[in-house]
Order: C-alpha cells, then sequence, then structure tokens
C-alpha cells in the first residue's frame, strides 16, 4: 500500500512540475515563432565570408552582415550557405523572404529584387599572372588585353566553369572555348583555389580572379617563392557597387528601407571601407580608397 501511494504522489509531483514548465517556459520560442523569418545568403567563397579556418568570421561581409542583423532586431535571421546562382534562384522565387548581403545589381535582377543603396565598391577582376612571367613577357605593363592574349596564342588560362567574368570576358571565353583554345576550367566551390595552386606551380600563365581572393590566398597559402601580381583587365572599370538585395515583396522593400538608413550611417566610417582593404594587398588598398573617397564623395 505504501508503494502504491509513494508511485501516485511521485507521478503527482511530476504532473505538478511538467504543467509549470510548460505554462512558463514557451514564452521565447512562441515569440520566436512570432519574429518574421529572414533568410540571409552565404556565398562560399572566401574571403566573402570565411567559414573555417585560421580567419574564420573575418571574411568582407561577415561582421558587416552581424552589424546588419541587429538593426533589424523584430526578425528572425537565418544564415544558410548557398552558391550566387542559388541565392539569386530562391529570392525570384518569392515563396520566402531571401536577402543577399554582397550583391551586384542588374537590370535583370532589379526585375525580382529590391536593392539598397550602395553599401560597398568593389574592385572588379584581375588577370592574375606570376611575376617573373610578367617581366619576361609584359615589360611591367599593368594592363592587360584578354582577346589579344587568347588570339596570340599564349600559355594557358584558367577559369572557374559556370561562373560569370562580367558579359564583356564572357562573350570573349565562350568564344576562344568554341575556337578550342589554350582554356583551363576548374569547377566546384574549391575550383578557384585548385587553379591559383595551378598558377604558382606553372602549369597555367594565367587566370581571372578578383584581388581580395587573391590576397586571401596569399595570406593562407602562404607560398613565398612564387609571387603572383594582378593586372588590370581593358575596357573594365576599377570597381563595381554593391548592394544588399532582397526578395521583390512588401517584407523585402521594409528590410530594405531599414538597411538604407544603416548604411548611411556606415559608409563614411573607416571601419567600413577597411573591411575591404584588410584583403587587399597595399597597391589595391591604396587604389581602393581613392575609389571609395570619390565614389561615396568623402571628404579628408
Amino acid at each position: 500500500m505504501k508503494l502504491v501511494k509513494s508511485w501516485l504522489l511521485l507521478n503527482l509531483l511530476l504532473f505538478t512540475v511538467c504543467s509549470t514548465y510548460a505554462t512558463e517556459k514557451p514564452t521565447e520560442p512562441l515569440l520566436d515563432k512570432a519574429m518574421k523569418e529572414v533568410i540571409w545568403s552565404i556565398i562560399p567563397y572566401a574571403p566573402i565570408h570565411i567559414l573555417e579556418g585560421e580567419f574564420q568570421g573575418q571574411g568582407i561581409a561577415d561582421e558587416y552582415l552581424q552589424d546588419a542583423q541587429q538593426v533589424l532586431g523584430s526578425y528572425r535571421h537565418i544564415n544558410q550557405i548557398m552558391t550566387p546562382a542559388r541565392a539569386w534562384h530562391q529570392i525570384a522565387k518569392k515563396d520566402q523572404l531571401v536577402c543577399h548581403p554582397s550583391a551586384l545589381k542588374t537590370p535583370d535582377r532589379e526585375a525580382y529584387a529590391h536593392f539598397t543603396q550602395a553599401a560597398m565598391i568593389t574592385p572588379v577582376i584581375r588577370a592574375l599572372i606570376r611575376k617573373k612571367e610578367w617581366l619576361k613577357s609584359y615589360l611591367n605593363k599593368d594592363v592587360l588585353n584578354v582577346s589579344d592574349y587568347l588570339i596570340n596564342q599564349k600559355g594557358p588560362l584558367g577559369i572557374v566553369s559556370q561562373r560569370s567574368y562580367g558579359a564583356l570576358i564572357d562573350q570573349v571565353i565562350a568564344q576562344a572555348i568554341r575556337e578550342n583554345k589554350n582554356i583551363v576550367q576548374a569547377s566546384g566551390r574549391f575550383g578557384s583555389r585548385q587553379l591559383y595552386e595551378m598558377l604558382i606551380n606553372g602549369r597555367i600563365d594565367l587566370m581571372l580572379e578578383y584581388p581580395w581572393v587573391s590576397a586571401y590566398y596569399k595570406k593562407v597559402m602562404k607560398n613565398h617563392e612564387v609571387e603572383v601580381i594582378n593586372l588590370s583587365i581593358s575596357d573594365f572599370p576599377n570597381y563595381s557597387p554593391a548592394y544588399v538585395a532582397c526578395t521583390r515583396n512588401e517584407e523585402g522593400e521594409k528590410i530594405i528601407a531599414a538597411l538604407n538608413q544603416f548604411i548611411a550611417d556606415s559608409i563614411p566610417l573607416k571601419k567600413n571601407r577597411h573591411r575591404m582593404m584588410n584583403w587587399l594587398d597595399d597597391k589595391e588598398a591604396n587604389k581602393f580608397e581613392k575609389d571609395y573617397l570619390e565614389y561615396f564623395k568623402i571628404a579628408q
């Protein structure tokens, strides 16, 4: 009998504890569910976002995204790793609220995405070449014409397949591939890094990449025997404006409006431009800062 009473008492206590927990604890999850959800595309290409290794979390967009999410405190933020192609696909579908924190604007994209005012400028694609080859073949010239390079049957040119390098270069590359020119293609998330390794090992003579990616490789690969330099590409601008883009709907428009004020406050700060300058070599960083101040009309 005592055993039965003890068992009943134990169950009563458990029921009381569980009931109390159930009524007091769900406040936070319920509030969380009530918050609107925004999905942020995390592009897995360092140093835009650095997802692993020595510099994890120190990418160009990493800290910036954290600050932007704090401004948008009434939303529940979900960071999802996705390629640029998938990010734009998700934004265009409009079945979720998706934002891209490091977007380039085109007329096609404006049809299905809202964009903030320019939040940053980014140096455009460069031609990467070993310094020894540059001194031998280019007589210290700082600008390269990709069409001429391919027409003159120079050494292998490395590109990442299924990637856009800008309309002009894309046309040149497509024509070169049709004509069976000396193009080496790599693919996947680590395609660019594979090409960089091939460049320093002498398996290709040239590759196309952003200068901040080149600087990242120099930091993490620490190959001091082979120096790689960046050449500007003829007919390219010095930089492209970069934006935050969100799904083109009412909620996306609200996020863009809130971020525009955050961006306006951030642009004059040294911290904002140093996010990019930290991932450029000295020559590129000095040029970038001059362009940044000029583009955003910041007096010094």
